[in-house]
């Protein structure tokens, strides 16, 4: 998959997103909703790897995090919700492959998110944001980032996700990376649901280049 052929995918979801209406926050928000703000926990396998996680909420705050079992990729997220305002932000850490080997990355971003209820009861979220990646003996890049959540609900328990997000450098960096997963959820009550989704990775680093496809799936309970 290329991102040549995510093209047509981004141009049908921008429209959707064009012609949706604005959604503001309610007292109940679907499990999978990103702007949901009741507290969480997570279970599930990334590819081969075992992830935990969860959350902590207030009526306006969100604070979240999970990491895999060895520690060495973990992820430290903030939402502040309040009327029309939806602030994100979070630090990531993982491994990037460099010329001398896997090193250790930390992603610091932040970014505004807006929410639109589109056709048939879809739900579009956009955000526009900034991040900054360095690389432990590497290169440090500031990029601009935007990324889509589209949220169906198709019946009363199940549910589909569509996930896009793209990364480009603005520092003279040549840095560009694309996410995209599309997930298919049950909830089985408003506190329970599990997911299954492919997801796809893609990134570019000066000369680095790398390409990943994986499955995952996790169990989600919000009370």
């Amino acid at each position: 998959m290329s991102v040549k052929a995510l093209r047509p995918v981004i141009g049908s979801l921008l429209l959707l997103s064009a012609v949706s209406t604005p959604a503001f926050a309610g007292d109940f928000r679907h499990i999978a909703d990103p702007l949901n703000l009741n507290d969480s926990l997570f279970i599930g396998f990334d590819d081969d790897t075992f992830k935990v996680g969860g959350s902590f909420a207030t009526s306006h705050q969100k604070f979240s995090a999970n990491t895999n079992v060895d520690g060495d990729k973990w992820h430290l997220g903030y939402l502040y919700s309040a009327s029309n305002v939806n602030f994100r932000a979070s630090v990531d850490h993982g491994k990037t492959d460099t010329p001398q080997g896997k090193s250790s990355h930390y992603q610091y971003q932040m970014g505004l998110m807006t929410e639109h209820q589109g056709w048939f009861a879809t739900q579009v979220f956009t955000e526009l944001a900034v991040n900054h990646l360095a690389v432990k003996r590497y290169k440090d890049s500031t990029a601009a980032n935007a990324s889509m959540t589209v949220l169906k609900p198709m019946t009363e328990h199940w549910y589909s996700e569509f996930y896009l997000q793209g990364n480009a450098g603005i520092d003279g960096v040549e840095r560009y990376d694309a996410k995209s997963w599309l997930a298919l959820g049950y909830q089985i009550n408003p506190q329970w649901s599990w997911v299954i989704r492919y997801q796809y990775d893609w990134e570019k680093l000066e000369q680095i280049e790398n390409e990943d496809t994986q499955w995952v799936f996790a169990i989600r309970s919000q009370f």
